[in-house]
């Protein structure tokens, strides 16, 4: 008896490990080149604006924090892949009210940095509970969505999405990170979207944030209101809240067709370009690497964002479709914000760059993404 429960045993073994070399084979291997060439680009431009201080301190600190997080990241990727999401949606629910609880916990007794309460130290770590929401939130939208279509009326099918996020925007606008909050809103408004919200709807969204405009303005903190004022005509205020994109403009500018070259940057090298390896990374290629680096960032990005479309074409059902349109969504906003704002486009609002930008807990955040996309692209091939 014995002797055929070990066989048993030995044969089950066999055939998980068969099992997930098949799906091995299947995956999207492009998918991962296109992620790994941005996450190096992101590395070579870290390191040159940063081997200055890295060569005094002795150690490259910053860079190989950030090979760190990117290992970190693939192994979170791997784990996301190898979970079926059907089973990763039914601790949607849990997963809402644990980023719930972080995100209060973070208002009263998270790290301070420049009086905003972002982070959470644990065990000598810090994390930002606001990046971790973006894909629980995706989660538990694209499982409300996917079972309650049938279940309540129209009306609040798709209003209770938006009371839900709001519930996340409000604690997120308290720390105070109003680009995240924006965020949050673009992917609900993207995921109920394809999940077939009428025009209608879409205009009275519409309406009722152009009505009550005036009185978010009155709420929004000071440094807000200037970064939105200063968007249209930054030389306002030149040395102040204007200086960010004014250098920032300068440096892509300065960059041509080719660039200054890695490590010859002036705006990036003499430190006139503020958070050049995290808000405003993309300005350093455009100074460095020029307009040919930053077409090849921005063509590895669509490529990207179109393997992501094209994965919730081609999801198994609706719910793989939401989740892969909320992934894709989530890392559109982020390209689209932080590129716009170093280019003096859009508002500076502090959106890092996927992949790019220096940051733990956000580039693991865009890794749990990819492993999301992955394992709908395996799911649909074995159906």
């Amino acid at each position: 008896m014995s002797v055929e429960l070990k066989s048993s045993n030995i044969l089950s073994g066999k055939s998980f490990f068969n099992q997930h070399l098949r799906l091995f084979k299947h995956v999207d291997f492009t998918l991962i080149f296109l992620v790994t060439g941005l996450c190096i680009l992101g590395l070579l431009v870290i390191y040159s604006t940063t081997h200055q201080e890295n060569i005094n301190e002795g150690v490259m600190q910053i860079t190989r924090r950030q090979l760190i997080h990117i290992l970190t990241g693939l192994f979170f990727c791997l784990l996301v892949t190898i979970i079926d999401y059907h089973d990763i949606v039914k601790i949607a629910i849990p997963l809402f009210f644990l980023s719930l609880i972080m995100l209060v916990y973070v208002i009263f007794f998270g790290k301070n940095v420049g009086g905003s309460r972002r982070w959470i130290q644990l065990a000598g770590f810090e994390f930002q509970p606001a990046e971790f929401a973006k894909i629980t939130l995706i989660i538990f939208l694209a499982d409300f969505l996917n079972k309650q279509k049938e279940e309540i009326p129209n009306f609040l099918y798709f209003s209770l999405p938006f009371f839900f996020t709001g519930i996340l925007m409000l604690l997120i606008y308290k720390q105070p990170d109003l680009g995240t909050a924006i965020v949050f809103f673009a992917i609900t408004l993207l995921m109920i979207f394809i999940a077939g919200i009428s025009w209608k709807y879409i205009i009275a969204v519409f309406i009722i944030l152009v009505s009550l405009f005036p009185i978010g303005w009155s709420f929004l903190k000071d440094y807000q209101k200037s970064r939105l004022l200063l968007f249209l005509n930054p030389e306002m205020d030149p040395l102040g809240a204007g200086y960010n994109i004014i250098q920032s403009k300068v440096a892509i500018g300065s960059g041509g067709l080719f660039g200054q070259g890695l490590f010859s940057g002036i705006q990036s090298q003499l430190k006139f370009l503020p958070a050049q390896h995290t808000d405003f990374v993309f300005a350093v290629i455009g100074e460095e690497l020029g307009f040919m680096g930053a077409l090849l960032l921005i063509s590895l990005f669509i490529l990207v964002l179109w393997k992501g479309i094209r994965i919730a074409q081609e999801a198994p059902d609706i719910l793989g479709t939401l989740i892969a349109t909320g992934v894709t969504s989530f890392m559109f906003i982020h390209i689209l914000i932080n590129v716009g704002m170093s280019m003096g486009l859009m508002p500076a609002t502090g959106l890092p760059l996927p992949f790019i930008s220096h940051g733990g807990t956000f580039m693991i955040t865009n890794f749990i993404g990819i492993g999301l996309l992955l394992n709908i692209h395996l799911r649909s091939i074995f159906v």
